[in-house]
Order: structure tokens, then sequence, then C-alpha cells
């Protein structure tokens, strides 16, 4: 049921669009993901980034030319750290405070937004007529819709229908291994002092459940902090840890492998506990299947 409401999200993406004629030619009207009809009468040539899932699409699309200037967050593919440092590729500041100046100066046709910018910079941005467009996904279908929607803006839509369907078709190969599976209890730790994990409305959840496991915290919702007597009741078979941020990076597993409170949990006494990188996991971008990859191997070494 979850592939087929996947297929549906993206036969209904079609309508998001209304044109003069095919999305061959300009001008298009397209709404973006906070339903905000944009008016775009060519190819974007010259493009920001403001999220570094939007960076990762742009990419995967081939229009690594076309981007001016990103955020210090966005890192992949690998030669975006490349560009940033030869100065082709412009620091637009922060995920959440961007340089609204910097990026005047670079006389950007598209901005690619997220929805955090909505307050602040989307509005200052379109004071003075710069053209925004922003991209937010909520599951791995609006993931799927979202490639399409860019592909279509940029002038890229048959490279994004193919990036879509394959990844498409790697979600389906995962679910249909996953459904011949006893699922397994899985704790998700974004961090572990306090503990935070993964609940229901979460890119995380949906890809525990598609990998063949079932998230112990589904009953809550977002990223609620828990007790660790709280995991220890509900006995979690596998642990999967987030890579922290800088010297931080091993924290949460180091946590997960050693700390007393887990010592009665079976990923703890079957030696069921594992590290995934967190960036894969919460950009809304093609890695995405790449996470949901991982974690079939994490939740299911059995079966690898």
């Amino acid at each position: 049921m979850r592939i087929k409401s996947i297929a549906l999200l993206l036969a209904a993406m079609l309508l998001f669009f209304t044109a003069a004629g095919s999305e061959e030619f300009w001008p298009i009207t397209a709404t973006d993901d906070l339903g905000r009809p944009v008016n775009i009468t060519s190819a974007p040539e010259r493009i920001i980034s403001l999220a570094p899932s939007n960076t990762e699409i742009l990419f995967a699309l081939g229009l690594g030319d076309n981007v001016v200037g990103v955020t210090k967050y966005c890192n992949y593919p690998p030669e975006v750290e490349s560009l940033k440092k030869s100065g082709k590729i412009a620091v637009i500041g922060g995920y959440v405070d961007p340089d609204v100046e910097k990026i005047l100066s670079l006389k950007p046709d598209l901005v690619l937004a997220s929805d955090i910018s909505i307050n602040n910079t989307i509005p200052s941005l379109e004071k003075v007529g710069v053209l925004t467009y922003v991209v937010e996904s909520k599951n791995l279908s609006g993931i799927l819709t979202s490639i399409k929607k860019v592909g279509i803006i940029t002038g890229k839509k048959a490279e994004a229908d193919a990036l879509a369907d394959e990844m498409e078709s790697r979600i389906k190969a995962v679910s249909d291994r996953s459904e011949a599976l006893q699922k397994k209890r899985v704790l998700y730790i974004v961090w572990h002092d306090p503990v935070k994990t993964v609940g229901t409305g979460s890119f995380e959840d949906e890809i525990i459940e598609l990998a063949g496991g079932t998230n112990i915290f589904h009953d809550l919702s977002g990223y609620p902090q828990v007790d660790p007597e709280a995991i220890a009741v509900r006995n979690p078979e596998v642990i999967i840890t987030c890579t922290g941020m800088g010297e931080g990076m091993d924290l949460p597993f180091q946590w997960a492998k050693t700390d007393r409170s887990l010592n009665l949990t079976d990923a703890r006494n079957n030696d069921q506990i594992y590290q995934a990188e967190g960036d894969i996991i919460t950009r809304a971008g093609p890695r995405i299947v790449d996470g949901l990859e991982m974690f079939f191997r994490f939740i299911h070494p059995e079966a690898s």
C-alpha cells in the first residue's frame, strides 16, 4: 500500500503546474511546496540553494554549473566543497540565517529555499524581485515529487523523471524484501544527552518501517526526548545512532554501546548497535534511498 501511495502521489504531482504549453516552453507557473504560484519566464541560469537537500537535488540533475551560491552546511556531492574553496560557488551564510545582501550580490534568477526561510529570507528577497521557490518534503513520496518539480522549473524534466524513477524502484526493492521478513523492534538515537529519538512524522520513522523494522517510539511524534528507562522497557532489538557534530561525531554511538541503562536490551546483548551518517537520513534529497538501504542492512543483516 505504501508503494502504491508513492506512485499515486507521483502521478498527482503533474497537477502542480500550469503552463502556456508543455514543460519545454516558457513561461510556466509552478506551485511550490507552500502552495504559492511562482512565475518562471526562462530556464534558470544562476541558482542559489538555501538548503543542503536542495543542493544535492540540483547537482544530481546536472545543474552544478548553474549553482552560484549555497549555505555553509552544503557539503555534498564532494565537489561542492571544492567549488566553495575555489570561490566558484559562494557561501551565503547559514541554513537559518543566510546573508540576504550576499544573495542579492550574486544576481540569482532562482533561489531554491526551504520552509525555514518563510519568515525572514523569502520576504526580503521577494521585496526586491528575486524569484524564490520553496521545496519542503515531509516524507519519501514527497521527496520524489519535489525532485520532479525541481526538474520542471529548471528545464531538467527528463533527468528528474529518470532519477525519481530509479529511486522509486530502489524503494520498492527494499520494501518487497522487508515484507517477507519478521519485523524487528528498532530504536533510532538522534542524540544521547538527553536522549532524543524519532516518532511518527519523521523521515527516520518511515524509513525504519520500510526497512522491515518497528520504531519503538512510533506512538510519539516528531523528535521527542525519552528516558533511558523507557528504552529498556521497550527493549529494542536493533539500535541505530545518528552521527553527531564535529568532535562529538561518535558520542551517541559510544553511549549506546556502553551506557548501563541499555545493558539488558536485546540490541546490546546481541551486538546489534549501528551508526548511521545523519546527513544521508535527514536530508530530503536523492541520498535518502541510500539511507533506506543502509537501514535495511542494519535491521536485517541476515538478509543482506
